[in-house]
This record gives structure tokens, C-alpha cells and sequence, in this order.
């Protein structure tokens, strides 16, 4: 089951998970990072597409 969107940002923005930062300050993980939670957006647009289409 993939993790909630706020689950994965916890992960990067927490103020006490210094690493996270400094490895976020490289571009690759930087875009990693950008094209997970945007998946995970248009995975949660469809689920509500769906559930406007078929009420």
C-alpha cells in the first residue's frame, strides 16, 4: 500500500532529521522527490475522478 503524501514529507521536511536536508540539497534526490509526491498527486486526482464519475 504506497504511504500517504504527508507520510513521504514528514520524512524530508522534519526540523530533526538534519541528513534528510543535506541529501535533499542534491539535485537527483531533489527531482526523486518532486516526481514521487507529484505520482502520488495524480494518483489521489484519479481516485476523486473516479468517485465524481461513479457516485
Amino acid at each position: 500500500m504506497p504511504k500517504d503524501v504527508l507520510e513521504l514529507l514528514e520524512e524530508y521536511i522534519s526540523e530533526d532529521n538534519p541528513k534528510r536536508w543535506a541529501k535533499l540539497s542534491s539535485t537527483v534526490e531533489s527531482r526523486r522527490l518532486e516526481l514521487l509526491l507529484l505520482k502520488e498527486i495524480l494518483l489521489e486526482l484519479r481516485k476523486l475522478n473516479g468517485k465524481i464519475r461513479n457516485p
